[in-house]
Parts: C-alpha cells; sequence; structure tokens
C-alpha cells in the first residue's frame, strides 16, 4: 500500500506579525469612532423628551481608554427614562403637602400615587439604529490603518 503524505509549508509568517506589530490600528480606528459617536449622540438627542430638553443635553459619549468609550446619560431620572419606573408614592420633601394643577385647579395631597411609566429606550435605541454607522467605523479605521 503507498503511503500518502500532504506537506504545507507558511513562510513570511514572521515578517507579517512584525508588519502587524508595527501599526497603531488605534491611531486610525479612534477617530472615526469618535466621529460615529457623535452622531450617535446627536440621534440620541434628538429622540429624547423635549419638555425642557435637559435630558438630552445630558447624553454623552466619553473616551475611557485608547479604544474604549462610554454612551450614556448621567442623569438623576437617566434610569426611569430608559428603563421605566413601577408605580410609587411620590411625597413633600421639603413642605406639609403637594401642590399641583388638574384641568385648571389648584390641588393639594399629603401624597400622590404615580401610576409609573413605560420604558423609553432612547440609549438603547440610539445604540441599535447607530450600530451599523459604529460597525463600519471600525473597519474602516483598520482599513486605513493597513492600507500604510
Amino acid at each position: 500500500m503507498a503511503d500518502v503524505e500532504l506537506t504545507i509549508s507558511v513562510t513570511g509568517l514572521t515578517e507579517w506579525q512584525h508588519y502587524l506589530e508595527s501599526i497603531d490600528i488605534a491611531e486610525h480606528v479612534s477617530p472615526k469612532l469618535e466621529d460615529a459617536l457623535r452622531g450617535t449622540v446627536e440621534y440620541a438627542q434628538a429622540i429624547a423628551p423635549q419638555k425642557t430638553g435637559a435630558y438630552a443635553q445630558s447624553i454623552f459619549y466619553e473616551k475611557t481608554g485608547e479604544l474604549s468609550f462610554i454612551f450614556g446619560s448621567r442623569s438623576p431620572y437617566a434610569a426611569p427614562l430608559e428603563y421605566g419606573s413601577m408605580p410609587h408614592f411620590i411625597i413633600p420633601r421639603a413642605a406639609r403637602a403637594l401642590r399641583f394643577e388638574i384641568d385648571g385647579e389648584t390641588v393639594f395631597a399629603k401624597y400622590v400615587m404615580h401610576p409609573g411609566t413605560a420604558p423609553q429606550y432612547i440609549i438603547h435605541r440610539a445604540k441599535k439604529d447607530n450600530l451599523d454607522k459604529i460597525m463600519q467605523a471600525i473597519r474602516d479605521g483598520v482599513r486605513e490603518a493597513l492600507k500604510r
């Protein structure tokens, strides 16, 4: 019976490894990723509630490392807006009663039962709707780095 042999030789791997190690991927990817994140922040601000504009203005991105970023909001009411809230009591903090208007009539109450809020998923929607742009920015940066 005849033996069957297959010989595989890999050449140039060391040179390729040195070439890859010499490339600063972050130098090319980071600015493209920041551009994509700026667009994502603008998108999130546009879909955020605009009653006062405070929540929209609290949406940000921040560079935390060479290729590491945070995107979100540090507003005190970011979590209830994003994830919704359960029904809960509202009680006065600095007064003996709450004061508000219903149908143009002033009402005073020792407490009220808030029905809760539905989640709005602003940050999640912005990430989901812009994920293709973010991934494309990364691909473009890597391609640019490899072209040098």
